[in-house]
């Protein structure tokens, strides 16, 4: 009965010793799949976003002045021109683009064939620092500026001198040319402004929020890196626990076996 008994203790000392065996095996995987984790993670960079982008470029365009001129079937009643603005200082910025103005002005009156009254130079100088003076109050825009000054000028130039506008002019289809042009192009310019304003400003906020994103991963990633760094502590500490167990199982059962030789020794 005791020869039994003890048979069964050993068996079960053996199935316990392979399921700890078994235990330490999986804790060994564990400790190494984690730290193969934590490396990952710790490894993780963020991406930078792909720069923000410049809007497209986009200038106003002498077609649509065209078909803009070109729907006013009828005569129409004369363009008021703008209220002067109030009288400043007499300046030069600007001059030299409105004298090209003027004379793109008294050029489209000649081609149309519009009698031009004569002017002194004192009223015709008048006429030109008006015009300066407005021009210079509309570059003021923070939109606009010096670029605009330019910009309108050529444009203004450009389409009085084109046969279609001539032509509508000279048909009597539309009535004042230049101040609509003027303020066509402004309109326009801030129109294109605006536009290219909301897109760059949305594209600095993709960048700021794809970045914002890309700190989040990376801040997760070091959280899942540290939690993996504590798990596989846990695990290495849970094999050593058990290579101790086994450790000092095998020096008992030795020490078993001993006791058995002597006494077995000191039996007649």
């Amino acid at each position: 009965m005791s020869l039994q008994t003890k048979q069964i203790e050993e068996l079960f000392l053996k199935l316990f010793k392979v399921t700890v065996l078994i235990a330490m095996g999986l804790c060994l995987l564990a400790v190494i799949g984690l730290a193969i984790n934590v490396a990952y993670q710790s490894s993780k960079r963020p991406v930078e976003p792909a720069p923000a982008q410049k809007a497209p470029q986009k200038d106003v365009s002498l077609d649509e002045l065209r078909k803009l001129l070109e729907k006013q079937a009828q005569p129409t009643a004369p363009v008021e021109s703008p209220a002067q603005p109030k009288p400043m200082a007499p300046s030069l910025r600007y001059l030299e683009e409105v004298t090209r103005l003027y004379r793109c002005s008294l050029e489209f009156g000649k081609n149309i064939g519009a009698e031009i009254e004569e002017q002194d130079n004192a009223r015709a100088a008048e006429n030109l620092e008006n015009l300066r003076a407005q021009i210079e109050n509309f570059a003021t825009d923070p939109r606009r500026g010096d670029r605009w000054v330019k910009s309108v000028t050529e444009f203004t130039c450009t389409a009085l001198a084109d046969p279609v506008i001539i032509s509508l002019r000279k048909e009597k289809k539309i009535g004042s040319v230049f101040y609509p042009i003027l303020n066509y192009h402004k309109d326009t310019w801030d129109t294109i402004q605006n536009e290219i304003a909301a897109f760059e400003q949305a594209e600095r906020d993709r960048v700021d929020t794809e970045r914002q994103a890309e700190q989040e991963r990376i801040a997760q990633a070091r959280a899942n890196a540290i939690n993996s760094a504590i798990a596989a502590g846990i695990a290495f500490g849970t094999f050593m626990l058990l290579a101790i167990y086994l450790l000092l199982a095998k020096v008992e059962t030795n020490m078993r076996e001993i006791n058995q030789s002597i006494r077995a020794a000191k039996q007649p």
